[in-house]
């Protein structure tokens, strides 16, 4: 996929003085706050999104949305404002995700997964405010944050397919909670193993032993939940 991104990436986040009170006293203290940033993307004249998300990365945002949701497409054009990013070639009717999922093809426990996962964790700490999502392939991986979890995911796929990376029996490793759309988007991507350091819901869960997805969720340093 062709992807013209005109957009110039913004901080993701800034620093601001404000006042903290605890047991009636006050003081100022150093915030880290997240910025938030809107774009439409456009399949032709149609909306097909509107995302909510980081000031960056803007193009393997959308090529991620695209790939996770089932909409092959043969470019994207992101405008200079970053406020609006073009599709061509992209059929509004999204693909099913596969009935079964590969066997993972990548060995990655759950300790290399979140040593891997812990490098963005000192922008984490700044601000508590982002989601990050790991994805390691054979010889390679791949670590994006957003301020949304979806986002994330997609940013991440998105880095994957315009390095050239093979997605199939992939292992991917989210901050977020893992829901019926996440297990969809892993899916899609023929993810062999979808781990997360949060929990999942009841029908993500029923719809990833359907899919034959293996699962591993509420993912710690101690030991993990096996779906």
């Amino acid at each position: 996929m062709k992807v013209t991104d005109l957009f110039e990436n913004r901080p993701d986040e800034k620093e601001l003085v404000l006042t903290s009170t605890s047991a009636g006293v006050s003081c100022p203290v150093n915030v880290v706050l997240n910025e938030e940033h809107w774009l439409d993307l456009y399949c032709g004249d149609t909306l097909a999104h509107s995302f909510v998300c980081s000031p960056c990365a803007l193009g393997e945002l959308c090529v991620g949305w695209l790939f996770t949701e089932g909409y092959p497409a043969d470019s994207v054009e992101v405008s200079r404002d970053g406020h609006t990013a073009t599709v061509q070639g992209a059929s509004l009717f999204p693909g099913e995700p596969e009935k079964l999922c590969p066997e993972p093809k990548v060995s990655a426990s759950t300790q290399e997964m979140l040593q891997l996962f812990h490098k963005a964790s000192d922008k984490y700490s700044r601000s508590h405010g982002i989601h990050e999502c790991v994805i390691k392939g054979d010889g390679w991986h791949v670590l994006r944050t957003d301020i949304g979890r979806h986002n994330a995911i997609d940013k991440a796929v998105g880095a994957a397919i315009l390095a050239g990376h093979d997605l199939e029996g992939a292992v991917m490793f989210s901050s977020g909670r893992i829901n019926v759309q996440t297990v969809k988007k892993a899916a899609r991507c023929k993810i062999g193993c979808l781990m997360s350091k949060a929990v999942i819901t009841g029908d993500a869960l029923i719809l990833a032993q359907e899919l034959g997805l293996k699962v591993l969720f509420s993912v710690k340093e101690s030991g993990y939940i096996c779906g």
